[in-house]
């Protein structure tokens, strides 16, 4: 699965290196990685579009809107 966290401003103002760490740290990898299981990679993008539900991250063709570290988990488990 490719999980993109959109790291451009309105994101970034709202927390998203937070998101990163977050998705680092659970899935024990850094931004341009990809698990060693091949399950997950990161990446971090300019813009998703979504500036307005800010920190989001796309996963595959899935948006994931208002982020918080707490909702993190509950999104990767649907993956």
């Amino acid at each position: 699965h490719l999980i993109n966290v959109c790291t451009n401003i309105s994101c970034k103002l709202r927390d998203s290196d937070a998101v990163v760490s977050k998705l680092e740290n659970k899935l024990g990898i850094k931004l341009g990685e990809t698990t060693l299981d091949g399950r997950f990679t990161l990446r971090s993008v300019e813009c998703l579009g979504a500036c307005v539900n800010a920190p989001m991250m796309q996963v595959d063709k899935d948006y994931h809107e208002n982020l918080t570290t707490e909702s993190i988990d509950a999104v990767l488990d649907m993956y």
